[in-house]
């Protein structure tokens, strides 16, 4: 007798389900403080993604600010030269689908374009590529709107002291030629917020169902 189908859960898209299934839980061999390494992982498991997708986001407030977005640590595997590419999401591996986007406004709330967006991060197993092939890293710049957008998979988390650091997004922003911001995003319903040192409320987004997979906003102010 052939295995019933695993039944896809309600405002999920088969194929994200399927990747968030064999997504399973992140892991990576050192932490943020460890010795960089081309593509390691421990084959340790940490915790799943899966609370942090399907929320409902809350519209945001009218007239908000534009307050300067948070700093927050480089990590130890930036990599300088990364490509330019708003699909980061070109290896074929199974994970959650991701459509991040946002803003670019200086501290009066004006659009700013033609600003350099650079964003890396760990694979869905939770393993950073420190290669020359740059996996899961590249740029964008802001439009004429001060928009811009990527697509790529859900990072993995991975140990850190004793712990899982949440997952996350590492970003730089440029602006002409010098470095504005260094920080990373978080996303809303991650267990491991509260005890992570670097993770605040400013920088968390929310995830909501889009096509094949999760998008999530976040608005950067420089």
């Amino acid at each position: 007798m052939s295995a019933e189908p695993s039944p896809t859960p309600p405002g999920m898209s088969r194929r994200a389900f399927v990747g968030l299934t064999t997504l399973g839980a992140a892991a990576f061999a050192c932490g943020e403080t460890g010795v960089p390494a081309a593509r390691v992982d421990s084959g340790d498991h940490g915790g799943p993604v899966d609370p942090i997708l399907g929320q409902t986001c809350a519209p945001p407030s009218p007239g908000g600010g534009c307050e300067l977005t948070p700093a927050d640590i480089e990590g130890p595997f930036y990599l300088p030269d990364s490509p330019e590419r708003s699909n980061l999401d070109t290896l074929g591996e199974a994970g959650v689908a991701l459509a991040l986007s946002g803003l670019v406004s200086d501290a009066a709330c004006a659009p700013l374009a033609s600003v350099i967006i650079e964003i890396w991060h760990a694979d869905p197993s939770g393993a950073y590529d420190n290669s020359a092939t740059h996996n899961y890293r590249g740029w964008v710049r802001s439009d004429a709107d001060g928009r811009y957008a990527f697509t790529t998979l859900i990072p993995g988390r991975y140990p850190n002291a004793g712990t899982l650091r949440p997952a996350h997004i590492h970003l730089k922003i440029w602006r002409d030629g010098a470095e504005q911001l260094t920080t990373q995003l978080y996303f809303q319903g991650d267990p491991y917020l509260e005890e992570d040192p670097w993770a605040e409320p400013a920088r968390t987004i929310c995830l909501e169902p889009h096509e094949d997979g999760f998008a999530g906003v976040f608005d950067i102010n420089i």
